[in-house]
């Protein structure tokens, strides 16, 4: 995987899970990396263990910031070669349990700063007729999840929205990959309130969804189901009547909640 030596690599979310592993693993085969989180403290403990890496910090759950990173990378002089839109995040629970507050944080850093980011990178890569996306989806945008409803359907829109980018600019010299991961074991799980003990066989590294995506990358995929039980899943839900799925659903989420009282 040399084919990403001497890019320069923005990710998003880069202080903990996929994100993380992203950067350690894209630092191992000599790219050049922009590493955004909330955390600049842990960010920039990573970037002194990297070869070639600087920190952006800043919160994707406002609206202001996608421009102002945009701003702080063409400050810097730097060309994005490959945009990965890992920043992310989900929780579960019944629609009324938590504020409206809480969903627009959620909808402004799984969409909104998704798709400005896309918006105002993919038009310099146009320009150099070179470049390409990455973008973390999830195997929930498949079909919708009980208890999980503003996250799932967050997801949703990164895979259409990501297979759509693709179609429309595969002819221009950009590649676009979508990366549904399944259960994946990161900081996601705490935060979601999922018990990942509820889901053996199911439960993937990071290191492992990474490795996948960046081999999907270079194929020029446009959409890959990380796990070969993730993939028949995906598969299984797609056979069944809408009714059923959403039930069986249901019952496997409230059974790896916290909560077992909905």
């Amino acid at each position: 995987m040399n084919n990403y030596k001497n890019k320069t690599i923005l990710i998003t979310g880069a202080s903990s899970g996929i994100g993380e592993a992203f950067a350690n693993t894209l630092d191992g085969l000599g790219a050049k990396l922009i590493l955004t989180a909330r955390s600049e403290d842990k960010l920039n403990k990573m970037a002194k263990k990297m070869n070639n890496a600087i920190v952006i910090s800043g919160d994707l759950s406002d609206q202001k910031f996608p421009k102002e990173l945009y701003k702080q990378v063409k400050k810097n002089n730097l060309n994005v070669d490959i945009l990965i839109n890992n920043a992310g995040f989900g929780f579960s629970g019944l629609f009324l349990d938590s504020s409206i507050e809480n969903y627009k944080d959620m909808l402004n850093v799984n969409v909104y700063s998704l798709m400005e980011l896309s918006h105002l990178f993919l038009k310099d890569m146009v320009e150099r007729k070179s470049g390409g996306i990455i973008n973390i989806s999830s195997l929930a945008s498949f079909q919708p999840i009980p208890y999980f409803s503003i996250y799932a359907a967050t997801k949703s829109f990164v895979t259409s929205f990501t297979s759509s980018l693709y179609e429309e600019y595969r002819d221009k010299g950009i590649k676009v990959l979508g990366v549904c991961p399944g259960y994946t074991r990161t900081n996601f799980n705490i935060r979601a309130k999922m018990q990942e003990k509820s889901v053996p066989g199911y439960t993937m590294t990071s290191q492992a969804v990474v490795d996948e995506a960046l081999k999907a990358y270079l194929r020029n995929d446009y959409l890959i189901v990380n796990g070969f039980i993730n993939r028949f899943a995906r598969f299984l839900i797609s056979l069944l009547p809408s009714k059923l799925s959403l039930k069986l659903s249901k019952n496997v989420i409230k059974k790896g909640m916290d909560n077992k009282n909905w």
